[in-house]
């Protein structure tokens, strides 16, 4: 009897694992959350820099950015805009697409951040970041076009 319930189990546990197979395999995929390096210096006046090229922007998610050093040491955050446009070279002249605040949002560095967008919507096919800060800076960290949730990650 004991060899008849080991066949039934293992003959459930491939029909399981086949089940799961087959929903893994049927869920859609989404955009590419894989984070790009981020480098840019400011010159520490009204003068924005963005983030040389831009990436393409597969879906309405939000941007993800962690600013992870400063160059210098006072410096603490930098403003940022997120701009939309229409190809892989970026460009301060891209709209400001920071859903409804245009203005510029702080991050700070060493905290990594959602950035609530507008681009996809707008109907841009790529994205990049714009910054400024209060003192010339190197600022280096990572961020993503399309972002998956994190837990612990600021919203702005």
């Amino acid at each position: 009897m004991s060899i008849k319930k080991s066949r039934l189990f293992k003959l459930l546990a491939v029909a399981a694992l086949v089940v799961v197979m087959a929903i893994g395999t049927a869920l859609p995929s989404f955009a590419s959350s894989e984070d790009k390096k981020l480098y840019f210096q400011t010159t520490g006046n009204a003068y924005e820099v963005c983030i040389p090229t831009a990436q393409k922007k597969e879906d309405s998610s939000s941007v993800y950015c962690w600013i992870q050093t400063s160059s210098e040491g006072t410096v603490k955050s930098a403003k940022v805009n997120v701009r939309g446009g229409e190809n892989a070279l970026s460009s301060t002249n891209w709209p400001v697409c920071n859903s409804s605040m245009n203005n510029g949002r702080v991050m700070y560095v060493g905290t990594s951040y959602f950035i609530y967008n507008n681009v996809y919507e707008a109907g841009f096919k790529y994205v990049t970041l714009s910054f400024t800060s209060s003192k010339a800076s190197i600022f280096r960290g990572v961020w993503s076009p399309d972002s998956v949730y994190q837990s612990g990650v600021a919203q702005i």
